[in-house]
């Protein structure tokens, strides 16, 4: 995985010379030295392959009227990415689900999440402009899992392909992007837009692998659908995403990435099967994110 050719096919004006005896360790890699600032850029050739993991946990509060609830998740899905069709204009990714586990707590009764192990076996698939960027994903659209929550999936996997500017990165550069992320539901119509700052915090050596470090925060709001328990809403909000993206300097690739995502909504809505009157809920919501590049 780590010398593939390249998912990512790199311009770079830096070799790494060296490692810092004195850097750090564990899950934030070691210090590194490079020789100059780095140029990223990305490519594709069809046949390219990745495998990602991804966890995601979140614990959601509710209340409406005299009513509150709290609702913890806990997700983990591995996937394998392969690169099917490579033109002037777009490129074509799908990503088949490997791998898919999940946990839902409601009070104090722990069940397993049927509608994560359903992924299994299951694709989507991406269209990428040829920077890289996300335009769209098809695919079990109509999965209950993607279907529920309030799109922090689409989130998670939208960092697979974090945007890259065009200029030389050093410590403390930073560029600013838009924050749109087509909903991965061919049945649920959600929305977030705002703004992303993006900024270069230094450079390590992570799982083997040379990476440029990269601090992210995003604003957005959100207008959708949002659905816990068996019940689903209406909802305006706002929220922010602010987590940590290694890229490889050999290639661009996502390396891994480790966040939290924080939501504030309210809106109206009733069950599912409609057995409760519509209502105003509030929900507030924080997930914790991550995603790892894995042999």
């Amino acid at each position: 995985m780590m010398t593939r050719k390249a998912i990512l096919t790199v311009l770079l004006t830096v070799v790494a010379a060296g490692i810092l005896g004195s850097g750090c360790g564990g899950d934030g890699g070691v210090d590194i030295i490079v020789d100059g600032p780095v140029i990223l850029s990305r490519s594709f050739e069809e046949g390219d392959v990745a495998k990602y993991e991804f966890k995601m946990g979140t614990q959601s509060g509710i209340k409406r009227a005299a009513y509150e609830q709290t609702i913890y998740s806990q997700t983990e899905i591995k996937t394998t990415c392969t690169f099917t069709e490579v033109t002037p204009d777009d490129v074509t990714m799908r990503m088949l689900f490997t791998n898919a586990s999940g946990s839902i707590t409601v009070g104090d009764r722990p069940e397993i999440d049927k509608a994560v192990t359903e992924l299994r076996g299951n694709e989507l698939e991406f269209t990428l402009d040829p920077n890289g960027s996300v335009v769209s994903w098809t695919g079990i659209g109509s999965s209950e899992y993607l279907d529920a929550g309030a799109g922090q999936m689409a989130v998670l996997l939208y960092d697979v392909f974090p945007p890259l500017p065009d200029e030389a990165l050093d410590v403390g550069v930073s560029w600013i992007t838009d924050y749109d992320i087509p909903d991965l539901s061919a049945s649920v119509d959600r929305d977030f837009t705002g703004e992303s700052t993006y900024i270069v915090t230094g450079f390590k050596m992570k799982n083997g692998i040379d990476c440029v470090v990269v601090n992210r925060h995003s604003d957005f709001s959100f207008a959708g659908r949002a659905e816990q328990a068996g019940e689903m809403w209406l909802m305006e909000g706002e929220g922010t995403v602010d987590s940590d993206l290694y890229l490889s300097i050999e290639d661009a690739s996502l390396v891994s990435s480790s966040g939290k995502m924080k939501m504030t909504l309210t809106g109206e809505g009733s069950s599912v099967g409609g057995a409760a009157a519509s209502n105003v809920v509030e929900m507030g919501i924080v997930s914790s994110l991550s995603i790892k590049l894995v042999e």
